[in-house]
């Protein structure tokens, strides 16, 4: 198979085994670090306490096993468990999302182009529209209609024209 060449390959070498510095959460400072965040969060909260999920709070007791607990977290603990806090009503905000987050950076410049070259069109020569553009539905309305149909059009988003709009007002705050 090789045509008679001997093939020698490199034996891998070992690798020297790691040392034990920064492998527990103590030693790493990273499950202090947890604490230290959620203690930040309630500190911050003025009038109305601050809501930690349970699961932040769990993963911040697991990555430090045998910490003691700082007092603004014991307390929050202490009134969690009683039921004295819940979670907040309505729908969770989205603002994590990363693929929220690349549309609310690419909406707002894209329909401010569109809607200033719309703005323009009308006064020129009008917004009645090629023929052969005429009949499609993002060519409807209003200039702040359309651009925000064509918005939608462009990248070819899933949402409703009055999304991007309410996105572009939420931009301009």
């Amino acid at each position: 198979m090789t045509g008679g060449k001997d093939v020698h390959r490199r034996a891998k070498k070992a690798s020297a085994p790691r040392p034990a510095t920064g492998s527990t959460p103590e030693a790493s400072g990273y499950g202090k670090a947890l604490f230290a965040i959620i203690e930040k969060r309630l500190k911050s909260s003025s009038k109305r306490r601050a809501y930690i999920p349970p699961e932040q709070i769990a993963r911040a007791l697991r990555k430090n096993p045998g910490v003691p607990l700082p007092s603004e977290i014991h307390d929050y603990l202490c009134d969690f468990l009683e039921g004295t806090i819940q979670a907040p009503a309505g729908r969770p905000a989205d603002f994590e999302d990363p693929l929220s987050q690349i549309k609310k950076t690419l909406i707002p410049p894209t329909y401010a182009r569109y809607l200033a070259w719309l703005r323009q069109r009308k006064r020129s020569v009008g917004l009645r529209g090629w023929k052969c553009i005429r009949d499609a539905d993002w060519w409807d309305g209003p200039p702040n209609e359309r651009a925000a149909r064509m918005t939608c059009r462009y990248w070819r988003l899933t949402m409703d024209w009055r999304r991007v709009q309410n996105i572009v007002s939420e931009a301009k705050k």
